[in-house]
């Protein structure tokens, strides 16, 4: 059996989670206090995030850093837009810029595997000048060449990108071909040597029933230091309750990476289950497997989610503890936890992330 990790490295690794963890909480409860002692004051209660004896001047600093960074973020996607695209006498009345940044930290422990930590920072800067719909991605850790798993599960494996390998890419997002909605990016990865990409996506949305719904997706892409790439999924979503707040997927996908030479496939299926503005449950289980030399199942595992917004509409946390039976542990059980924050900077954007949708067909339903 694997040695276990020192104590000290794990103390180590999950230091800042647990600071941030203790004191955000605190200050949530405080904004929670203020608004229960004056109703009649709501409006300005909601933009409060402390009375002024409790956590004022923390709150107020971490309110303010939030703020400014936001106004950073804005200010550099509308300085490029109308650099690149805007015209002097158009009518900005229709064009918003909803150019956003995406801070995640994710650090996961498990019984006979090591502790792994993952920093990565999502940067979308809106063009609405620019035609078509153009947007300017900056990725600092692109998933393209994920194992299928890790990108189905959203957890952290030892993914094969190293940091530092950020890309900048422009998108043209949401075309359409026929009943097919599309994305095309095109960019390099800003590392020397340079190292262009290109990738495709394509979804199909349509009804089944009155409750079940498919979607097909499809993606290509091909980098000119790794080669081509492809992903290729069928889900199914089934509404549990007329108000969706529960919600069964089922998906089955197949990827298959030039480098590697070989086919990852996967099938899972996942309940979610919005309790309310604040609090999402997930559960998940299922299998993976490879068409290598083995040719056998690399993975089972079964796991439960809890996902809570605990300051404001930008800061989230989840927690997610699993069990998995994986092939390189001879399918011996090895348990395991997930601790995941993330934080979201946008002056326009409307951010949910606990938000868990059943995908609006991609068709007219007169064409149905």
């Amino acid at each position: 059996m694997k040695s276990l990790i020192p104590f000290k490295t794990l103390q180590k690794q999950l230091y800042l989670p647990i600071c941030l963890l203790s004191i955000i909480p605190s200050i949530s409860q405080a904004e929670q206090n203020t608004i229960a002692k004056s109703s009649s004051t709501q409006a300005v209660n909601e933009q409060s995030v402390g009375t002024d004896e409790q956590h004022t001047p923390f709150a107020d600093w971490v309110d303010e850093s939030h703020k400014s960074l936001t106004e950073t973020v804005h200010n550099i996607g509308e300085y490029l837009d109308e650099s690149l695209a805007k015209d002097e006498d158009e009518d900005e009345s229709d064009l918003v810029n909803r150019s956003y940044l995406r801070i995640r930290n994710r650090s996961i422990y498990s019984y006979r595997g090591k502790l792994d930590n993952e920093f990565k920072v999502y940067f979308k800067l809106d063009l609405p000048h620019v035609k078509r719909d153009w947007k300017l991605i900056i990725d600092s850790e692109p998933s393209d060449f994920d194992s299928l798993e890790s990108k189905q599960r959203g957890i952290t494996t030892g993914s094969k990108n190293t940091s530092g390998d950020t890309v900048g890419a422009f998108r043209l997002q949401d075309a359409h071909f026929g009943n097919w909605h599309s994305d095309f990016d095109i960019g390099i990865k800003l590392k020397l040597p340079l190292d262009p990409f290109t990738k495709v996506r394509l979804t199909r949305v349509d009804p089944i029933s009155e409750n079940w719904t498919s979607q097909i997706e499809q993606q290509f892409f091909y980098y000119h230091s790794k080669g081509l790439g492809s992903l290729s999924k069928l889900s199914g979503y089934y509404a549990l309750n007329p108000e969706e707040s529960k919600i069964f997927k089922t998906t089955t996908s197949a990827q298959y990476l030039k480098e590697d030479d070989k086919w990852e496939l996967l099938q899972q299926f996942e309940l979610f289950h919005r309790y309310n503005d604040k609090i999402l449950f997930e559960y998940s289980t299922g299998v993976s497997a490879d068409t290598g030399e083995n040719k056998e199942i690399t993975n089972y595992w079964v796991s439960a989610s809890w996902n809570k917004r605990i300051y404001k509409h930008w800061l989230y946390l989840g927690v997610r503890p699993q069990l998995e039976f994986p092939r390189e542990y001879n399918y011996h059980p090895n348990p395991g936890v997930m601790i995941e924050l993330e934080m979201f900077f946008s002056k326009n954007r409307k951010i949910d992330r606990l938000g868990r949708y059943i995908p609006k067909p991609t068709m007219p339903e007169s064409q149905d």
